[in-house]
């Protein structure tokens, strides 16, 4: 059904959105445990920190959320996928959290070539993803391992490769 939706917004043009709302269609846990070479729980979704502020200090309930939650065990803890709302991505936004990020923390960022259009490593846990345009996503692991951004960029490269 995913497959459908993307070829789907593909046909409208390169101005049309791609990503999923719901970061959980964003991969399957079974390609996630292959592509990852991990045990995988299905993932649930749940708000970010600041979807999750207004709503609780105005006593509602948080919106579906734009994090998607996967179990991996121990090494790496769980595995995030995040893609902002569409009414808030925005390439510039993308660019911005980039520039920020490699100024303030100089040696911990790192540009990852080869994925998508742009691609940048934070603190060896986070893999920042723009495939195109204003459509963008991160992968996060729980816990740093040596090996965390290689995992993060074999997930990205198989998600971007769906685009």
């Amino acid at each position: 059904m995913l497959g459908l939706a993307l070829v789907a917004a593909l046909a409208m043009g390169p101005d049309t959105p791609v990503l999923p709302e719901n970061p959980c269609d964003l991969i399957a846990p079974a390609d996630l445990a292959v592509v990852g070479q991990l045990v995988v729980v299905p993932g649930r979704r749940v708000p970010g920190k600041l979807e999750s502020v207004g709503p609780r200090d105005a006593q509602r309930n948080p919106p579906a959320g734009s994090i998607c939650v996967f179990g991996s065990g121990p090494e790496f803890g769980e595995i995030m996928v995040a893609v902002a709302p569409r009414a808030e991505r925005r390439a510039a936004k993308y660019w911005q959290a980039r520039e920020s990020y490699f100024r303030a923390y100089t040696r911990s960022g790192r540009p990852v070539p080869g994925v998508g259009q742009d691609a940048w490593l934070g603190g060896g846990t986070s893999l920042h993803v723009l495939i195109r345009d204003d459509e963008y996503f991160t992968l996060t692991t729980q816990y740093y391992q040596p090996e965390s951004g290689e995992l993060l960029t074999k997930i990205a490269k198989f998600i971007v490769s769906k685009f």
